[in-house]
């Protein structure tokens, strides 16, 4: 038996969700820590910042509710005046936010704070919010560019946040059930242990991808059925670019691309290897194979087990 949208809601409004109120909560405590952030960079010779945008899954109502050691994802894009950052203080910049961090927070332990290629990380453990702080050098002209070093000696990346969020809402306002999708989907994801490789903005731009070259799904199933469908035929190995980046001639090498609507030059799927590729492949195949035969099957009670093997047992749609 297929299953409706009010039937996937349910498990989307009541699971998957943030509870009522609780976005706002996520949403001061991170205004909190950037007013605690800038007030120990103030202080800073080195660290000039000239604003900060809330982004990520938080600010796109994209989020999941935190469970089984999945938090509450958040980010922060840091916006730094150039002309207070050399190239030496470029090299040392993460490690340099990371000890603003635990001076802002000196009740946190060591293992709260991480440092990624490009972003910095802070856990808060009694809330279970995530939040990545994300440097951007500005870029003087139209657009909010800004260019994303590394902290590993990789080249930095062109981005523009507010473009992105921009591309996000395009795609939301054209079809109403697009966060529920993503949710589901990255619901899937988590509960197949593919949070390390299929990152949440793959997903969404895999969603929206298939959003504007088949238009908006006829169910919230059928936009399960397709993604994971469209990972199977293609083993993802087609090239996914936008209208937003224009007419693109040449792509990278790379087994998986996707191109930042934003940055054509940007390949935001570039660090999938093959063997995290064949794992998605090989779990979305499965997926859609179970919920086909899901809503091929006549009794509801095989259909919704069919359904938590591919959701996990908390996958209810009804009280």
């Amino acid at each position: 038996m297929e299953l409706t949208d009010t039937q996937l809601s349910y498990f989307v409004d009541n699971c998957l969700k943030l509870p009522k109120g609780k976005r706002k909560e996520f949403l001061g405590q991170v205004d909190n820590l950037i007013e605690v952030f800038s007030c120990k960079a103030a202080a800073d010779p080195v660290i000039n910042i000239k604003k900060f945008l809330k982004t990520g899954s938080l600010r796109k109502g994209t989020v999941l509710r935190p469970r089984a050691g999945l938090g509450v994802d958040a980010d922060i894009a840091v916006f730094l005046n150039t002309q207070g950052v050399s190239k030496f203080d470029l090299a040392s910049l993460h490690a340099r936010i990371r000890r603003l961090l635990r001076a802002a927070y000196p009740q946190k332990k060591d293992g709260d704070f991480t440092i990624q290629p490009r972003t910095l990380g802070i856990v808060f453990r009694v809330s279970g919010m995530e939040v990545d702080l994300v440097p951007i050098l500005p870029i003087d002209g139209p657009g909010d560019y800004g260019w994303q070093p590394s902290s590993q000696g990789e080249d930095p990346v062109k981005t523009s946040v507010t473009k992105q969020l921009e591309f996000i809402r395009t795609r939301k306002e054209a079809y109403v059930r697009f966060t529920a999708l993503v949710r589901l989907l990255k619901h899937w994801r988590n509960h197949q242990e593919l949070d390390d490789s299929l990152r949440s903005f793959t997903i969404e731009l895999i969603v929206s991808h298939l959003q504007d070259t088949e238009g908006a799904p006829t169910s919230l199933e059928e936009g399960i059925l397709r993604f994971l469908l469209y990972i199977a035929q293609t083993r993802l190995t087609a090239p996914i670019v936008f209208a937003e980046c224009g007419k693109v001639s040449t792509f990278p090498k790379d087994r998986i691309v996707i191109l930042d609507p934003v940055n054509a030059a940007n390949n935001v799927a570039r660090r999938l290897t093959d063997a995290d590729c064949d794992e998605i492949v090989t779990k979305a195949t499965d997926a859609w194979e179970t919920i086909t035969a899901a809503r091929n099957n006549n009794y509801k009670g095989e259909t919704l087990e069919l359904w938590k093997g591919v959701l996990g047992r908390s996958f209810v749609i009804e009280e």
